[in-house]
């Protein structure tokens, strides 16, 4: 919640958004360290004043940044979640949600790499927020996987763990995507090995089942 004094009245919603709009700009070009409140201000066409009727300082505006970019994700996450699909429904929505997320990331870059790379080190409540973030994104994808066992096509499996598998998988592409982009191919291709290796893993013909490498059985099928 802002520290700020608030505003209220007509345009300040408006106010507020512009400050918002040149606070993600900056802050994607510059970084967190190189922006300044002024910086801002001039950006957004307001008075100095202006900013402090909505935001206490630099630090708050850049934790409600980080922090609508983190649920714009979040919105991705849950698009399985939402209804038991059948199984063809089910893979239709985790592909075009993964692609959408991976578009939307590409045409955010700087932001995105703001936010994975150098939010962390900015203070502890945006540490906190980002250990929030991936600990819902991880219920989101145990979620998915629960209703993935249900429809047979998710092998029995500990959900948060896997969900974690999935997470950490799926970062370190992200992360070295935004980094190397003409490295990589089409955003497509980039889904189609991710979902590959997450539902399939990388086992070839050659290699025993699973049952054979673990006849144990951990994992009961799903009720």
């Amino acid at each position: 919640m802002s520290k700020g004094r608030g505003a209220s009245g007509p345009g300040s919603a408006e106010r507020r958004q512009q400050l918002l709009d040149a606070a993600r700009a900056l802050f994607s070009e510059r970084g967190y360290h190189e922006t300044t409140v002024d910086d801002i201000t001039r950006a957004a066409d307001v008075a100095k004043g202006t900013f402090y009727l909505y935001f206490s300082e630099k630090r708050e505006i850049y934790v409600e940044v980080i922090k609508s970019f983190l649920d714009l994700i979040r919105d991705f996450a849950s698009l399985v979640t939402q209804h038991t699909p059948s199984p063809a429904e089910y893979f239709d929505r985790v592909k075009s949600g993964a692609v959408n997320l991976m578009r939307m990331l590409q045409d955010n870059r700087q932001l995105a790499r703001l936010a994975y790379r150098e939010a962390l080190g900015v203070d502890e409540q945006l540490t906190l927020l980002l250990r929030t973030f991936y600990s819902e994104i991880a219920g989101l994808e145990a979620k998915n996987l629960e209703i993935g066992m249900q429809l047979g096509v998710v092998r029995p499996c500990a959900p948060l763990v896997t969900a974690y598998v999935h997470i950490g998988m799926v970062e370190r592409v992200i992360l070295e995507m935004l980094e190397r982009p003409d490295d990589f191919p089409p955003v497509e291709i980039i889904v189609e090995e991710l979902m590959r290796a997450g539902y399939e893993g990388v086992r070839g013909p050659n290699a025993p089942s699973f049952s054979v490498i673990f006849p144990a059985g951990v994992f009961p099928p799903p009720e």
